[in-house]
């Protein structure tokens, strides 16, 4: 069998290299090492932070969020809070005699058993 001239080969390859005009993405071996500094200056960053995501309940007392699901005064609702730069939704009791409606601005007042009660805010 014949071998095929040395520049049908070099076209050939050239193809394989270049797909629309685009070279191969390197090795998985090579890039694992042109990213290691880079994992590794992250993972040291990401040690210095401070990682206290426990939101305890005493933590929303005095916090003001908004209704989301309605109730009547010892009924159980739905309130979104904002702790810490993020949005909590928790289960929440109306404690006025007027009920909660959705989009009505409340005010935590005391938690209990995993439940807030809150009182509306009244517009001044």
């Amino acid at each position: 069998m014949a071998r095929p001239a040395p520049e049908s080969r070099r076209r050939a390859c050239n193809h394989r290299r270049s797909v629309l005009g685009f070279r191969p993405l390197p090795s998985p071996s090579t890039l694992d090492s042109l990213l290691r500094p880079l994992r590794l200056l992250l993972r040291q960053w990401l040690r210095l932070q401070p990682a206290d995501s426990l939101v305890r309940q005493q933590d929303l007392v005095g916090l003001t969020g908004e209704v989301l699901l309605g109730c009547h005064r010892d009924q159980r609702g739905l309130v979104r809070l904002r702790v810490r730069d993020c949005w909590i939704d928790a289960r929440a009791y109306g404690s006025d005699e007027r009920p909660l409606l959705r989009g009505d601005r409340v005010l935590v007042l005391h938690h209990q058993d995993d439940h807030l009660w809150v009182t509306r805010l009244e517009a001044t």
